[in-house]
């Protein structure tokens, strides 16, 4: 493994949930994508093409998610990154569940769960893995899947 991750083996989707039907709208989300994007690229930072960059905007499936995260896991070599922002939800069993533009507070089935993300990541060849949750009800709720949080990030970056 190289010190530095190789922008050409690296992938990174960035998803971002910012119009909301049923909950608030995060408006600084969209800017939030488009910022990171470019800071990725830039060749003074991690210098990612373009095309390993993707960004997935106000998704309207779960598939549509799971579809470009699943490429960019096949992908990935060296590092893989995952950033998501937007509500965070909790469901009845106490699972993270990460709000998409149709997403009901009442209805977290309408989410996307966060395990499928951990899962597919963690499932790729990539050498290093980077999960970014920048939404509510991570750090506000201090436990996530009955665990302490700093445990779930660790276990998930193994």
């Amino acid at each position: 493994m190289s010190v530095l991750p190789d922008p050409g083996a690296s992938r990174a989707v960035l998803i971002g949930s910012s119009q909301f039907d049923h909950l608030e709208q995060l408006p600084a989300v969209a800017n939030n994508l488009t910022a990171l994007a470019e800071a990725l690229s830039l060749p003074t930072s991690w210098g990612l093409a373009p095309q390993n960059c993707v960004v997935v905007s106000n998704p309207t499936s779960n598939d549509e998610v799971m579809t470009e995260l699943r490429s960019a896991v096949e992908h990935a070599r060296d590092t893989l990154l995952v950033y998501y922002a937007g509500h965070g939800l909790i469901d009845l069993q106490n699972a993270l569940q990460l709000a998409l533009p149709r997403s009901h507070q009442q209805w977290v089935g309408s989410a996307l769960p966060y395990d499928w993300l951990r899962q597919a990541v963690l499932a790729g060849p990539a050498e290093r893995h980077v999960l970014v949750l920048d939404c509510c009800l991570v750090t506000s709720a201090g436990v996530v899947y009955r665990r302490p949080l700093g445990d779930l990030f660790f276990e998930a970056m193994r």
